[in-house]
């Protein structure tokens, strides 16, 4: 679509903005869907506000058509635990469901949910969406396997340490060199008083909290942990190997796409737990929201984009341009993408769109 209707120049800036679309998309389908769990607007806006407002987003998979996925995941729970009341409402779950799981496959962790109120049929718009797309998943799997990492295995313990850092560092550090400085500078120090309010509400929503949070605490956790080995287990990588890791590793150590989806549901505890506690304690409910949205806000701001140095699209354009000037249309020239050095050939761009 984009293709079609904008400038070549502006393919950038369009594919960005429609990114950011999906995202909104996603973020209204949680608040929707969440009416499920709570009957709360300002706990289901907390919700919602967690994959607008993810730090780590900018960086690398907010406005970024290659990394939508992580966002359709974050989705597919909310999808599922969503009874359809309408006939249009369950062609929209299915859908979005199907949509993504056929985007995604590590959404295959969610079929234990197929089981959950399986005799309730309003429950099934969305969990078919689920099965169809992950039997697609498998198919292809099982018939177009990934080629395998040339990566040695990681250290089970990387994988669980980096959990821990990689939690730490997105919900409350902010940015990757916050994360190095603190662990290079104090050790496991800020990493362990990170947890503090993270364990505190993990254990009040375990301990204090009826059935259908405490379901949903252990959910968020374990589809946490859950994504983020399944990612280190197939993308090993030195990157990776926190328990190996010297001072100058900490020095540049980043903050990838990889710690999206763990931190995405972290945070939802937190609204969690203000839901749990609303009608006993409304003043500590709305306390906690607060704090959230202070959490959120300042580990979100400044921003920090990898694809903010360029090379700048529209100004590849403009030289493809000139270089296509009296060549035939079946040329084409190359033009680089952001970040730096993420393509060594850049895109072919035929020499006919580029001719006024």
């Amino acid at each position: 679509m984009i293709v079609r209707v904008l400038a070549v120049e502006n393919f950038a800036v369009g594919l960005a903005f429609a990114s950011c679309l999906v995202v909104a998309a996603v973020a209204y389908l949680t608040f929707h869907c969440a009416s499920a769990l709570s009957d709360s607007v300002w706990v289901r806006l907390g919700w919602a506000a967690i994959p607008v407002l993810l730090s780590v987003g900018p960086y690398e998979i907010l406005g970024n058509t290659a990394n939508i996925h992580w966002y359709l995941l974050w989705l597919m729970p909310w999808l599922l635990l969503k009874p359809a009341r309408s006939r249009s409402e369950g062609v929209v779950l299915f859908l979005a469901a199907l949509l993504s799981a056929l985007t995604e496959v590590i959404s295959v962790v969610f079929l234990p949910l197929v089981f959950l109120g399986i005799r309730r049929r309003a429950f099934w718009p969305a969990r078919a969406g689920l099965i169809i797309g992950a039997a697609f998943q498998i198919y292809t799997t099982l018939h177009y396997p990934r080629t395998p990492s040339n990566d040695p295995p990681l250290d089970p313990l990387s994988v669980v340490v980096g959990w821990f850092i990689n939690i730490a560092g997105v919900v409350f550090f902010g940015s990757s060199r916050n994360m190095g400085l603190n662990v290079l500078n104090f050790g496991a120090g800020p990493v362990v008083l990170a947890f503090v309010p993270i364990i505190a509400a993990l254990a009040y929503l375990l301990l204090r909290s009826n059935r259908e949070h405490r379901l949903l605490a252990l959910l968020f956790v374990t589809v946490s942990f859950g994504v983020w080995a399944a990612c280190l287990v197939a993308n090993p990588g030195g990157q990776f190997d926190y328990v190996h890791f010297t001072e100058s590793d900490w020095a540049k150590s980043i903050l990838t796409r990889y710690s999206a989806i763990p931190a995405m549901f972290i945070l939802a505890l937190f609204p969690l737990l203000a839901d749990s506690i609303r009608a006993l304690r409304p003043q500590a409910s709305a306390g906690v929201l607060m704090a959230f949205a202070v959490l959120l806000a300042t580990a979100y701001f400044p921003t920090q984009v990898a694809r903010e140095q360029g090379p700048s699209w529209s100004e590849g354009v403009r030289t493809a341009r000139t270089a296509c000037l009296g060549a035939g249309d079946g040329a084409a020239t190359p033009v680089q993408v952001a970040p730096i050095g993420w393509s060594k050939t850049g895109v072919l761009v035929p020499c006919y769109w580029l001719k006024p």
